[in-house]
């Protein structure tokens, strides 16, 4: 049986600066997973152990963006047109676009 002290890893000083103090901002540049499959975040649950919410606050997300699109005309900048998209793709750990999408948003007249 293997027994991981959760407590000593949040306050080891040699993988976190500041262990003692609260700084939510140390994660603004993770590319970790929030769900609780990455081992970095297991101070603050992780498996079966994890936050209630989570699924709660993702089916919030998915609200606010459903009605962020709905709520709103969607343009090019600049009067572009579809056919002057750069759609070239960059490979890495799935398939994405080398030049990110610029869009304007319009309050919706409906």
């Amino acid at each position: 049986m293997v027994i991981t002290n959760a407590w000593a890893i949040a306050r080891d000083p040699s993988l976190w600066d500041n262990p003692a103090e609260f700084q939510p901002e140390r994660f603004l540049n993770f590319t970790i997973d929030f769900k609780g499959h990455d081992f970095q975040l297991i101070p603050f649950g992780a498996g079966r152990r994890g936050c209630p919410g989570i699924t709660f606050a993702m089916a919030t997300n998915d609200l606010l963006f459903t009605n962020l699109v709905h709520k709103f005309d969607w343009a090019l900048p600049d009067g572009a047109k579809g056919e002057d998209l750069d759609m070239t793709e960059c490979t890495g750990l799935t398939i994405h676009r080398k030049l990110h999408l610029l869009a304007v948003a319009t309050p919706s007249s409906c």
